[in-house]
């Protein structure tokens, strides 16, 4: 296996986004991931120094995602419904940023930054909403519409893997803006 490829960093990114994307994170690791590129896992640690290193790669992909869909957002409700179609898109991504609990962000403090900086996304609209609220009060309606996206995204997921799934969590999944209007600001 030669370890002189072009762009190899990106190439090993690209591989375990495919396999964490369809599969789970459970299912990456580094020996797959560098024989799916043609390279021995000492190239692979010649830009990684361990499973975490990259395990942040693929959250900050995430999250550049989910920024670019509030960039690109002209409502508040518009950014909300990217933010589940994220998660309904990409499952196991979403559930690696959101659902991950062992890695040290400190390690990382840009990727810390971006996870951050998608709730401040949250608490940034809702003062154009809400002009004379305290922090206090934007705080505690963000948090509540944090969960809310979430939970919707947990639900409509499970949704997907039942044939039963509710006539209300179809409308929902279908209507993601309206949905997000009725029960945030009109």
């Amino acid at each position: 296996m030669g370890y002189h490829k072009e762009n190899l960093k990106a190439q090993l990114i690209e591989i375990a986004w495919e396999i964490c994307g369809s599969e789970s994170w459970q299912k990456v690791n580094m020996r797959r991931v560098a024989q799916k590129a043609g390279v021995s896992t000492t190239a692979f640690y010649r830009h990684f120094k361990n499973k975490n290193d990259l395990k942040a790669e693929l959250m900050r992909r995430g999250y550049e995602l989910i920024d670019e869909g509030r960039k690109d957002a002209d409502t508040f409700a518009s950014y909300g419904a990217h933010y589940i179609r994220f998660g309904l898109e990409y499952p196991f991504i979403y559930d690696l940023m959101f659902g991950n609990i062992d890695l040290d962000m400190s390690l990382y403090p840009d990727l810390e930054e971006q996870s951050n900086a998608a709730f401040d996304g949250v608490l940034e609209a809702l003062k154009t909403f809400m002009p004379d609220a305290t922090e206090k009060d934007i705080r505690i309606k963000a948090v509540n519409i944090w969960a809310s996206v979430h939970g919707l995204v947990g639900l409509l997921r499970n949704g997907h893997s039942h044939d039963s799934k509710s006539e209300d969590l179809k409308w929902i999944e279908n209507n993601l803006e309206e949905y997000l209007r009725m029960t945030t600001f009109r």
